[in-house]
Order: C-alpha cells, then structure tokens, then sequence
C-alpha cells in the first residue's frame, strides 16, 4: 500500500471511530480551563477532553499535577543513578576488572541519603 493510500485509509478509519467536538464557551470559562490546564501542563483541549470523557465514564481524572509529574521524575531520576551503579558493577566484573569497594560503598551512601531526603519531604 503506498503512502497516500495508507494515509487515506487511516483519516477515513480515525473519521468513522472519532467526531470533533466543537462548542463556544465564555471568556472566563475558557481562561479557567486553559489556566487548570497550564497547571497541568497540559493542552486546553486535551484538558477539555480528559474532563468530558472522565464525566462520561463516571470516574476519576487520571491528570497528575505537576508536583506529582515533579515526585515521579525525582524518584526515577535516583533510581536511575542506583541501577547506573549497578550496571557499572556488572560491567566491570565481566571484565574482570577490580572494584575499590569504598568507592562503591560511599555512592550507594549518597544515593541512599537521597533517598531517605526524597520519602522525607513527600
């Protein structure tokens, strides 16, 4: 299938499953929308739509706030700093390289101080 016709296709399929929406909506709620939606760092529209399809299924939002966003990036950014330790481990035992325990020791320190200020101020 060439790409025209793969793109043909694909907007004719997204048409049949998908309808755009589109309403007025005063100043002021269209400020308070795109001001919730900066907070969550997210677009005015695909807040708008996380907000109608959440109401329609009778659920809670699944929008993070950008403290939570901040939380998870924190975390993964030392987790991330423990597994490159580990990986460099691995790596240099497989090379049979030596590895000066003290240096290893004082890194997991850090990254376990880290840790205990992370769980502290959450």
């Amino acid at each position: 299938m060439s790409k025209t016709n793969y793109q043909k296709e694909y907007k004719k399929s997204y048409k049949q499953k998908n309808k755009i929406v589109t309403f007025p909506l005063s100043i002021a709620f269209h400020d308070e929308l795109k001001r919730r939606a900066i907070y969550l760092d997210l677009k005015t529209n695909s807040y708008a739509k996380n907000i109608i399809t959440t109401f329609l299924n009778n659920s809670t939002p699944k929008i993070l706030t950008y403290e939570q966003k901040e939380f998870i990036n924190e975390y993964i950014r030392i987790s991330r700093g423990i597994a490159n330790n580990i990986n460099q481990i691995a790596h240099k035992t497989n090379l049979n390289e030596t590895i000066d325990i003290n240096i290893l020791i004082n890194a997991l320190r850090i990254y376990e101080d880290e840790f205990k200020k992370f769980i502290t101020k959450s």
